[in-house]
């Protein structure tokens, strides 16, 4: 069986190209939900056009990853999402598996990539449970990227002060057996 998930860095160049488009984008739309009376989510979405120039650089890394590491089939489409952590944003432990823009097939593979200076913001960390129910936590350092099975639960902690910039994305495919 492969690692719950898999850790790289972008070039620079990539990096500056990804953080010139989230400092670009405008039209957020908030997103939030409660459970049982508390805060589960919060946080502003901005959907990534398909066949936005930036899409090939999130689909070859997660081609590559999935290639090298995980062997799933795919079908070759991805959900990609601009994310904004304002204070008091979150997003409690969760997985990703089945949840699919495309009706035909489930999210099999999710990424995060760091966009924030770890100095810009305060809180925010992404916590990721492996096979062993061990946590890790994702590095602050701009450019990272976390490439992970759909199925691994996995956390935002709430911003306490600035703002938190990642970029998200699922690779589908056929329901796993």
């Amino acid at each position: 069986m492969a690692e719950a998930f898999y850790e790289s860095l972008l070039n620079s160049e990539i990096v500056g190209e990804l953080q010139s488009y989230a400092n670009q984008a405008d039209n957020y739309v908030p997103v939030s939900q409660e459970y049982m009376g508390h805060q589960y989510h919060s946080v502003d979405v901005h959907p990534i056009p398909h066949a936005h120039p930036i899409e090939r650089h999130i689909v070859r890394s997660m081609v590559t990853i999935n290639k090298k590491y995980y062997n799933y089939d795919l079908y070759g489409t991805f959900e990609i999402q601009l994310l904004r952590y304002t204070p008091g944003g979150q997003y409690k432990w969760h997985c990703d598996y089945g949840l699919s823009a495309n009706p035909e097939g489930d999210r099999k593979l999710s990424m995060s990539i760091q966009l924030s200076d770890a100095w810009d913001y305060n809180g925010g960390e992404l916590h990721i449970l492996d096979w062993q129910n061990l946590q890790s936590t994702m590095s602050k350092e701009v450019g990272s990227v976390l490439v992970f099975d759909s199925r691994v639960a996995h956390k935002v902690e709430p911003v306490t002060e600035g703002e938190r910039y990642a970029i998200v994305a699922w690779a589908h495919g056929p329901q796993l057996r």
